[in-house]
């Protein structure tokens, strides 16, 4: 390589280099060194270093791809020739020019996309201190000794939830609170502020309500309820009943859907009347420590889409228990440590996809005790994995099982789908064999 080579190379790399201290200096117009020496001036310099170094690389390539030919003496050009040459100096010339007026575009539309930038970001600080004051006030109203300024916090409250989505679970949580706040003596029109509270979140969870699919989470612990309806919500987040008393005629959580979890430990439901009919579980479920104390518990047509609803040291003191029409879809539904006493229960219907034999268990009875029960039994699936009786006392009761004539015509061998493992049975109870798979272990 010749010496005259090997120096414009060095030079190319060294123009490449201040291209990139440059190029570092134009990308950051926001920095104080630049505004404050005159960034226009740094901007214009290296884009001419840019056109610079494509310039001496594109001629250092073009020579070599030529072989490094001689160039000719100015005495060997005529007239046109130099015309010719002059035209390309101009282009050149020309060239620079458009790349001055490229880099002053340039700036001029930085420029512009940070003032837009600035602007957004002053309009969303002003739109969140207008939300936060709006919650500041909606929050004194609700503290308010009047009733109905206290009310109309409740719409303002809600009414901000729905138009401040980052901090709707806020706005819910001080709803939820207020509920939480209970008072031995109901003041006058209280009652009207919280039933309030319980139809604006009912409107906004329900079958055209904005929070559907919205994860708020709901914490109702401790809350009385009277006449409780929470029927066809969906609960996109998990809601929170634990040491909740539900009085009254009716509970209702007919049709409603628990996509997050439900929490229930230590929950009361002694309305005279409870029904879960048509509910849809495909999270968690948790009913431990729960009384159910009225007269009837409606649990028809549950779901269970996937998740495990546990019923743990849970009190039943209703006579009529229907858990009729249960479906499965890859869940489970678990009754441990608890007793029936005195209880009709209806567990008949059930169906659902129950996975391969020696899988899990979709219905399940462990340390369970049935003392003078009638415990009617019925399932469409075909599998021998459905139901589980595990180291429970069945005292005195009355076994129903039924084969569905559906299924009759495709069953050539005895479908043994319950299953007891360490069962005692006394009190004359007698299971139908044909159905029973009995294990010791």
């Amino acid at each position: 390589m010749s010496d005259w080579l090997r120096w414009l190379l060095i030079a190319i790399v060294v123009l490449a280099g201040v291209v990139v201290v440059g190029w570092r200096r134009i990308s950051l117009p926001a920095m104080p060194q630049v505004r404050g020496r005159g960034g226009i001036s740094v901007s214009v310099l290296g884009w001419l270093v840019v056109a610079v170094v494509v310039a001496a690389g594109t001629a250092g390539g073009l020579l070599w791809f030529l072989g490094w030919p001689r160039l000719p003496t100015a005495g060997v050009f005529d007239v046109n020739q130099l015309l010719d040459l002059l035209k390309i100096a101009l282009s050149v010339v020309a060239g620079f020019g458009g790349v001055v007026l490229l880099a002053v575009n340039y700036r001029k539309q930085r420029v512009t996309e940070n003032e837009h930038a600035l602007a957004v970001e002053k309009a969303e600080r002003e739109t969140v201190q207008g939300f936060n004051e709006r919650l500041g006030t909606a929050a004194e109203q609700l503290a308010h000794e009047s009733p109905a300024v206290r009310l109309t916090g409740v719409y303002a409250l809600t009414g901000l939830a729905d138009d401040w989505v980052d901090k709707r679970q806020v706005c819910v949580d001080v709803l939820c609170g207020y509920l939480r706040l209970q008072s031995e003596v109901m003041t006058p029109g209280e009652a009207e502020v919280r039933q309030a509270i319980l139809r604006m979140i009912g409107d906004r969870v329900g079958a055209d309500g904005d929070w559907r699919r919205s994860p708020v989470d709901f914490d109702f612990t401790g809350v009385v309820f009277g006449n409780a309806d929470f029927s066809q919500l969906r609960f996109a987040g998990s809601v929170v009943f634990d040491r909740a008393d539900f009085l009254g005629e009716l509970t209702s959580f007919a049709g409603s859907e628990f996509a997050g979890g439900l929490s229930c430990h230590g929950t009361r439901f002694a309305a005279d009347r409870t029904t879960f009919a048509r509910a849809r579980f495909d999270g968690r479920a948790e009913f431990v420590g729960a009384e159910f104390a009225g007269r009837e518990l409606n649990c028809r047509n549950w779901e269970v889409a996937g998740g495990v609803v546990d019923f743990y040291r849970c009190r039943f003191l209703g006579e009529q228990l229907d858990f009729s029409s249960l479906t499965f879809q890859h869940g489970v539904v678990r009754f441990e440590k608890l007793d029936f006493t005195d209880a009709e229960l209806d567990f008949r219907y059930l169906s659902g996809g129950w996975g391969s034999p020696g899988g899990l268990a979709r219905l399940t009875f462990e340390e369970v005790r049935f003392v003078r029960c009638r415990l009617d039994l019925e399932t469409h699936a075909h599998s021998e994995r459905v139901i589980w009786f595990l180291d429970s006392v069945l005292d005195t009761v009355t076994v129903v099982v039924e084969e569905l004539e559906e299924i009759k015509p495709f069953v050539t061998y005895p479908r043994r789908w319950l299953n007891f493992r360490n069962v005692e049975l006394r009190g004359g109870t007698v299971l139908p064999e044909h159905h029973i798979r009995t294990s010791a272990q």
